[in-house]
């Protein structure tokens, strides 16, 4: 599992982090949707490998929310 992998699982004072069924989900807090914003697009421009990410924006340039499916967990577990 990658560096950038494991920030999210943890997430960041920008965003709360809930588990789901095939991943999790990040969601940015008020507030902090500018710095939340950034990690989205790191981890949109790393996704392939160790994940995948599907994102929420808040209708403007910023990023409400996003769900990150680990991509070793899904293969294994099926």
């Amino acid at each position: 599992m990658g560096k950038l992998l494991d920030k999210l699982m943890r997430g960041t004072s920008a965003c709360d982090v809930k588990p789901e069924k095939d991943g999790f989900t990040l969601v940015g807090k008020p507030g902090c949707l500018d710095e939340f914003s950034d990690l989205v697009r790191e981890a949109a421009d790393h996704a392939g490998e160790d994940f995948v990410v599907f994102t929420t924006s808040d209708g403007g340039h910023r990023y409400s929310q996003m769900f990150v499916m680990p991509i070793n967990e899904v293969s294994t577990s099926r």
